[in-house]
């Protein structure tokens, strides 16, 4: 459970900004934190690569965390509860060619996220783009969710627990 947060804005946005959650039917306490979670890992961003340029030039020593290393565990939770999202049903389609065949080829996984007539719930339109994005972490991608190992997708160790627990919500 989060904690009550209220602050004053301009009503003419406030107006535009309701407008906007309308279109996207999204809501704002959800959309609201993504861009506190974006400001905060954009500012610790900046902070540590000025860290990181303070250490380069007065030591030897170069390891900063990465501030995106991990991010899809907090974006999994808000995947799971937005089935329209390609991110859920990339996740979806994961789960049905792993019930399906036991393990899941990157050719499987592909042919059900393109297979708008026979699948449309996993139905993903640029679905190689969305899925390398699901692949690696960095400041602009969805948050690193998947490996391939001898051609076929595995779940990412760190964020396989976070999945597992939403799992249901990925296979209604």
């Amino acid at each position: 459970m989060g904690i009550l947060f209220s602050c004053h804005i301009d009503e003419d946005i406030l107006e535009k900004f309701n407008l906007a959650l309308m279109l996207n039917k999204e809501e704002a306490t959800e959309v609201i934190e993504r861009y506190m979670v974006q400001y905060i890992s954009t500012s610790f961003s900046r902070t540590s690569q000025e860290y990181k340029t303070l250490i380069s030039n007065n030591s030897k020593e170069t390891g900063v965390m990465n501030p995106d290393y991990g991010k899809a565990k907090i974006r999994i939770p808000r995947w799971a509860k937005k089935g329209y999202q390609n991110n859920h049903k990339i996740v979806r389609a994961y789960y049905q060619v792993e019930g399906e065949l036991g393990l899941v080829p990157l050719v499987e996984l592909e042919r059900k996220c393109s297979d708008e007539a026979n699948h449309p719930d996993t139905f993903v339109r640029e679905f190689r783009s969305n899925f390398t994005q699901m692949k690696i972490d960095s400041p602009k991608s969805h948050g690193k969710v998947f490996e391939i190992e001898n051609g076929n997708v595995m779940i990412w160790e760190y964020v396989k627990g976070t999945l597992e627990e939403y799992k249901d919500y990925f296979c209604r």
